[in-house]
């Protein structure tokens, strides 16, 4: 493993056993170098749009409450350009010139304009739907903030509070909640966490303290509709929560620092998350377990996701699993549109628990750089029995493995590494489609006999629109499992 990963994978390591990181390099909004025009100029109906520019491209958000005419100017020559999600169905239009895109938007959805096949200079745009009901200045309980810039620092929401952030807010800041009921956070304004590390380095740590948006133990809890941009570290941390409701949330994290999930749903049950959008370097969404408690429907749907090449995956369930069940999981009506480092679809136990009845249904993966499908259970460096020492963890990582993360022992230590093994069952991979690109390869591997991955169901699996129906043809390799067909 070159040098580089191990210390990205360290990272993450640290992040998960101590409450302190050194501060990752801060990410200036102002990519464009003093003197030169910005790098894309955009409009909607022929009125302009407010982009905000940073390394990799722009962003832009807008209502849109009936189609519209959308036209992008880029600083530079144009010769192809996608538009992602591919299940958008847009078509764009070059200028003569070269130099402009035009296309029509008929749903209030994110999309992601790339430009020469070039994924340095993209263009999101998070159109939204108008509002209903929404807070007003002053209002009991709410916490609102206006168009504009804000400082606002750490947010701390108590039981039935609001948090609004208007049209045209952007709040440096991040927001807590803990042993709550019934708060809310919603809007159509930006959280930007640029400074978030900064002054969490003057003060005292809390858990979750560095995440933009932390609920614990909270029951009820809503956030829609918010953009957060630039996170350093988990991103929006759910932990021990029921009935948690996250809808159409955009995460936008172009920091190159490895462990800046975008969704870490965490101990928690009867949670749903849809209609979202993240980029982020690691994982998209992922399904913990840290609090070692039953966790149980979790649905997450219609969304679109971008995993970068740091690391992670794009949907993950793992790897801190601990010993009780985590069951009744469903992935639905999900676009990955790149994902560029792990897997597209994941389930990592690197635990004892029992993972089953898991559903990924209606997948559409447009760009997969590595593995398809990655069903495991394995000795990480996230699990329970990792070595007490970071040196040792160093020491055993797996460098250059299927598997980032992932420990070597000695052949007389498994039988006693088998003790904190788990189980991955039930599995269903239903219309899984790869639309674009090569075809990576697919794994499933249990630890051993006794710890093996059971009853995996994957059909209607395609390629390029050809159907895919045995392991050959799907480039699986498998390993102490059992039960895998294709239909």
């Amino acid at each position: 493993m070159p040098r580089r990963r191990v210390g990205i994978l360290l990272v993450r390591f640290a992040f998960l056993l101590t409450p302190v990181l050194a501060a990752p390099q801060q990410r200036s909004m102002d990519a464009t170098p003093a003197g030169q025009p910005p790098l894309f100029a955009a409009a909607v109906n022929g009125r302009p749009l407010e982009l905000h520019e940073f390394e990799q491209g722009s962003f832009g958000l807008f209502e849109l409450g009936a189609p519209a005419e959308v036209e992008i100017r880029p600083d530079f020559d144009v010769r192809w350009v996608d538009i992602r999600p591919k299940s958008a169905g847009i078509t764009p239009v070059i200028g003569a010139d070269h130099r402009s895109v035009r296309f029509q938007l008929k749903n209030p959805s994110p999309v992601t304009v790339e430009f020469n096949d070039d994924l340095k200079f993209v263009v999101h745009l998070f159109a939204y739907a108008p509002e209903k009901a929404a807070p007003r200045p002053g209002a009991a309980n709410v916490r609102y903030f206006g168009p504009g810039k804000h400082e606002a620092g750490l947010i701390e929401l108590k039981d039935g509070e609001t948090l609004y952030l208007a049209p045209g807010a952007w709040v440096k800041g991040n927001v807590q909640s803990i042993g709550t009921k019934n708060v809310t956070i919603r809007g159509r304004g930006v959280l930007d966490g640029s400074d978030v590390f900064r002054r969490q380095e003057r003060d005292q740590q809390t858990p979750g303290s560095r995440s933009m948006v932390y609920l614990g133990r909270t029951q009820n809890a809503k956030i829609e509709g918010i953009t957060i941009f630039n996170s350093m570290t988990w991103t929006v941390f759910v932990r021990n929560t029921t009935g948690t409701r996250i809808d159409g949330v955009n995460i936008l994290n172009p920091s190159d620092n490895y462990g800046d999930d975008g969704f870490d749903i965490v101990s928690s049950s009867d949670v749903i998350v849809e209609n979202t959008f993240v980029r982020t370097n690691d994982d998209c969404l992922v399904i913990k377990n840290l609090d070692d408690v039953e966790v149980h429907d979790i649905v997450v749907r219609h969304s679109v996701f971008w995993n970068m090449p740091t690391g992670g995956n794009g949907i993950e369930t793992g790897f801190e699993l601990r010993n009780h069940r985590v069951h009744d999981i469903r992935f639905e009506d999900i676009d990955l549109i790149h994902v560029e480092r792990g897997s597209a679809i994941s389930i990592h136990n690197g635990d004892a628990a029992v993972v089953e009845n898991i559903s990924f249904d209606n997948i559409r993966v447009e760009d997969v750089r590595r593995k398809l499908i990655d069903f495991a259970v394995v000795y990480a460096q996230y699990g329970a029995d990792r070595p007490a020492d970071n040196q040792e963890n160093l020491r055993r990582l797996d460098r250059g493995g299927a598997w980032d993360g992932i420990l070597s022992y000695a052949p007389d230590e498994k039988a006693e590494r088998s003790k904190f093994r788990g189980h991955i069952k039930n599995i269903r991979v239903t219309n899984l489609q790869v639309l674009e690109g090569a075809l990576p390869y697919s794994v499933i591997a249990g630890f051993d006999d006794g710890h093996a991955v059971e009853a995996v169901v994957i059909e209607g699996l395609e390629y390029h629109g050809r159907p895919i129906r045995n392991a050959e043809d799907c480039k699986l390799t498998t390993q102490y499992a059992r039960g895998v067909t294709f239909r």
